[in-house]
């Protein structure tokens, strides 16, 4: 087989995935679309998630309420956490405005943390990294069990 005509499968094969990640069965986690007589999936939680990266970076480089930013970086992941931990350890469905707007808590979330993180030197930073992370590996432990 060509390399040309592999990329082409390749290329097939991942374009549902391109705006969401989740198969076909969990497509009730998604916003459905209508682009030019196409249903389109897009991630609910992701489509939170992005805009408030953006938001993020913006209120880093100006400086915008910079004694919130801890609160923020330490709570803002949250609501995401929770909300993914109960749709997916539960029978929970869940409702996509949740998922997008606590995906917007925890964009906000990184689009300061990184920023701060990789400009000044803040252990609390790193133990919420931590924190987050350690919830996060017992969270999907629990679900591929």
């Amino acid at each position: 087989m060509s390399r040309r005509r592999e990329l082409r499968r390749g290329l097939a094969a991942t374009a549902p995935y391109l705006l969401s990640h989740h198969t076909p069965d969990e497509h009730y986690r998604c916003h459905r679309l209508p682009v030019a007589g196409r249903t389109v999936h897009l991630c609910a939680r992701c489509s939170g998630v992005y805009p408030g990266i953006a938001l993020g970076v913006v209120a880093f480089l100006l400086g915008v309420a910079p004694g919130a930013w801890f609160p923020v970086v330490a709570l803002g992941p949250l609501p995401a956490l929770v909300d993914w931990a109960l749709t997916t350890l539960t029978d929970r469905r869940g409702k996509n405005a949740v998922r997008t707007a606590t995906g917007g808590l925890l964009g906000l979330a990184y689009g300061l943390a990184v920023p701060w993180f990789l400009t000044t030197w803040r252990p609390g930073l790193a133990a919420v990294a931590v924190g987050y992370g350690t919830l996060a590996l017992v969270g999907l432990r629990s679900a591929t069990e």
